[in-house]
């Protein structure tokens, strides 16, 4: 998932921050300067300050748009090693603390969904969990739901248990968003299924990921969900619909760690 908060996301980019700064200062010495010599000296500094804002505003939408088009290389592509390439690249340049953290939350997504537990872990053990106000709250919420996906992937579900603990409490943050409340709680609740299913409690695990289907749009979050779907059709021995299933992760999965998965699943099935 994709978190902005102030400049963030300008700063995340190179390029944008650079316009930014360049844009924002000179417009406004500009405007200043212009109005004081019409004697509009505070008429002037409140224009100037609009423009700043307004260019902020512009330069943000222009790093969110920057960024989405990454983040649909994993998301519709299923391209996890171009994806962490350039993640990579962007915080080799990126000095700004809370710049790197958004950064840094979107490339351990890549790395879990990749497969890499090493650096999976390496980026989420760096990550700076004390962030304050509706930001800080944002990124702890992301940072112990991929908390939680990775201990799924290591099967210590022990930690799971307590990082989905974590997780719960930050949901409760009261400077959490509602957008990303609702849309963390949907994860959650995914997490809660998944961990059932370890337990052999598959009641109700089929209803919520075909819910999963309808609900996400992105071809990655539909190869996961569909390789669970095989993981419970395998359960109550609905062969044919798991085969299915595990095909399309296998055929659609690009370079996750749902491919293999599914691969050795219709092995087995063999």
């Amino acid at each position: 998932m994709i978190l902005e908060g102030d400049l963030n996301m300008i700063k995340s980019f190179r390029s944008t921050k650079i316009l930014y700064y360049i844009i924002s200062f000179f417009g406004a010495v500009f405007i200043w300067m212009k109005m004081l010599l019409d004697n509009n000296f505070y008429l002037g500094g409140l224009v100037a300050i609009i423009w700043i804002i307004a260019i902020s505003l512009i330069m943000k939408s222009f790093a969110w748009m920057k960024m989405n088009k990454i983040i649909n290389i994993m998301r519709d592509d299923c391209n996890l090693e171009e994806y962490i390439r350039i993640l990579n690249e962007l915080l080799s340049h990126c000095k700004d603390r809370k710049s790197r953290t958004l950064l840094m939350l979107n490339l351990s997504t890549g790395y879990l969904n990749a497969g890499d537990r090493d650096y999976a872990q390496q980026t989420l053990d760096h990550i700076d969990k004390t962030g304050k106000g509706q930001l800080g709250a944002a990124y702890r919420v992301s940072y112990y739901n991929n908390l939680v996906s990775y201990f799924f992937m290591i099967n210590d579900i022990e930690n799971v248990i307590v990082s989905m603990e974590k997780l719960k409490l930050a949901l409760n943050n009261k400077n959490l968003r509602r957008v990303f409340r609702n849309q963390f709680l949907y994860l959650y609740s995914d997490a809660e299924s998944l961990l059932n299913i370890t337990n052999n409690i598959y009641d109700g695990a089929e209803q919520l990921f075909d819910d999963v289907l309808v609900r996400e749009k992105h071809m990655l979050s539909k190869v996961y969900a569909k390789y669970i779907l095989g993981i419970i059709y395998l359960h109550d021995n609905k062969l044919s619909k798991a085969r299915e299933v595990f095909e399309f992760a296998a055929k659609n999965g690009g370079d996750s760690r749902f491919v293999e998965m599914a691969k050795e699943q219709l092995e087995n099935l063999s």
